[in-house]
């Protein structure tokens, strides 16, 4: 393993496993064993780095209480996540744009959709969550947990907003995940609002093209996707809708 740990800040994990695949087929099992076991430790330090990088990034926008719950097992626990909305820019375009082509004045079924990411405040949560979940997929650093959207339809050329939601984003996955407490429910509110009204929250976006969030949702809603010349919508539609929203409605206690 000597000439493995040579290479160990050269190579990812992922060129470690063509190589153990070619040997494989090769019929060099004993070497292609090992070059995958050292191919697991390697994604595994790249998980790690990661997910302090993601820490680092949105915990300046909170930390938050979160419930995780095994749905099948019955284990649980309650800890400290920082959280990374993200945007699904895909489906908003493709749902809006089919619907549009039917009546761009009248629309109906359409919503603007974030996934949620927990990050790990600690190594000691993030090992929690990987015994608890049913099955954890901890990618890009942090574990998907929720989902948000806010429902909308267009009337007569009018943006109507209709119902905001919160859910699991797979309870197979992940669990049953929700907000532990008020505080945390309204400090999650009040991040949604800032997405949507404050130009210089400066919350990252996910996405090479722009560097914030705001951004993106300026770029694809409002651009893009015509709300701000066709209905005279501006993001601050959503953040006035948000604001209506009980924090009650979005925690429970386990």
């Amino acid at each position: 393993m000597k000439y493995l740990k040579r290479f160990n800040e050269e190579l990812k994990s992922s060129t470690y496993n063509s190589a153990s695949r070619k040997l494989t087929k090769l019929g060099h099992t004993d070497r292609a064993a090992e070059l995958k076991n050292w191919a697991q430790e390697t994604e595994r330090r790249e998980e790690m780095i990661k997910w302090k990088e993601q820490l680092q990034a949105y915990s300046p926008f909170g930390i938050y209480k979160i419930n995780v719950v095994n749905p099948e097992s019955g284990e649980m626990f309650t800890a400290d996540f920082a959280l990374d909305v993200n945007f699904d820019e895909l489906a908003f375009e493709d749902s809006f744009e089919y619907e549009k082509q039917k009546d761009p004045n009248n629309i109906n079924d359409v919503s603007l959709s974030f996934f949620i990411g927990l990050i790990p405040t600690s190594e000691e949560v993030l090992k929690k969550c990987e015994e608890v979940m049913p099955e954890s997929e901890f990618g890009n650093g942090m574990f998907w947990g929720m989902f948000c959207g806010v429902d909308f339809k267009v009337e007569n050329a009018q943006v109507v907003i209709e119902k905001f939601n919160l859910d699991n984003y797979d309870e197979n996955l992940s669990g049953e995940i929700s907000f532990a407490d008020r505080a945390s429910a309204g400090k999650f509110k009040n991040l949604l609002k800032s997405i949507f009204n404050n130009p210089d929250l400066n919350y990252p976006s996910g996405y090479t093209d722009v560097d914030s969030i705001y951004q993106k949702l300026e770029q694809v809603i409002l651009i893009q996707q015509g709300f701000s010349s066709d209905y005279g919508f501006e993001l601050k539609n959503v953040a006035d809708f948000i604001n209506t929203q009980s924090p009650n409605e979005m925690y429970k206690t386990i």
